[in-house]
């Protein structure tokens, strides 16, 4: 008897479970809460792709499992903005567990290349045409992938690790010309990013910053300063846990 009732005390989890996750047509976007790296899933219904993998210390593989429902093990794109570890150290992990069907790296990606799945759209305005990874002696974080990340009229834009001379070459050229409603604060919230001309621009009423317990000093006092004049509101993973934002 104890038997069959735990027996249909799980199958009633499970159909909560298959409820909850039940396609809603929204557009989630999970900052996850990798330590000090990168990691974000945008998910859609049944399909998801992520932008970075974090670490290799097993928090996006758990990130996966905690917000994706337990029977979808396929993801339709990862995005490696750049080969640095705290990008791209968990994708052995998240390999493990799911199936993978496209994955791009700024080896493969150039300014104006765009990755559309469902109503979901996301332009790369860096790397250039001309440089890549072997281009010139050009840094991995001059070379990290930026990208605009719209579904409908909603716009998050992701920059990588990107330095301060890549965001002015993006506004003087005109690659970035819209606003943003969200802002994934480059490099950790290094000071080597987040310029005046690129808050002045984008104007997001939000900025993430995915980061840990560093050495670095991240973020920085002046790009939170920063922030702040602008009026930006600044969520942390490391004081917030996971960021979730539904576009």
């Amino acid at each position: 008897m104890r038997n069959r009732v735990l027996l249909i005390i799980s199958a009633f989890l499970l159909v909560i479970g298959w409820w909850i996750s039940m396609p809603d047509g929204k557009v989630r976007v999970i900052f996850c809460d990798v330590g000090q790296g990168d990691g974000a899933i945008v998910w859609q219904n049944q399909t998801e792709m992520l932008i970075d993998v974090g670490p290799e210390n097993k928090k996006m593989a758990e990130c996966l499992g905690k917000y994706l429902p337990f029977w979808d093990k396929k993801l339709e794109a990862v995005i490696l903005t750049h080969g640095d570890k705290d990008h791209a150290g968990g994708l052995a992990e998240v390999e493990r567990h799911y199936q993978i069907e496209q994955k791009f790296s700024s080896a493969d990606l150039r300014e104006n290349d765009v990755i559309r799945f469902g109503g979901i759209e996301f332009r790369v305005m860096n790397p250039a045409e001309t440089g890549g990874d072997s281009g010139g002696g050009a840094s991995d974080n001059e070379n990290s992938v930026v990208g605009e990340l719209k579904y409908r009229d909603k716009r998050i834009l992701f920059m990588g690790d990107a330095t301060m001379e890549v965001e002015q070459r993006l506004v003087w050229r005109e690659v970035l010309k819209d606003r943003a409603e969200v802002l994934k604060v480059s490099h950790h919230g290094s000071a080597e990013g987040t310029s005046e001309e690129l808050l002045k621009l984008v104007r997001p009423r939000l900025a993430v910053i995915s980061v840990g317990k560093n050495s670095f000093g991240h973020p920085a006092k002046e790009v939170l300063e920063r922030l702040g004049r602008f009026g930006v509101e600044v969520k942390r993973t490391d004081e917030e846990g996971d960021v979730v934002i539904v576009l």
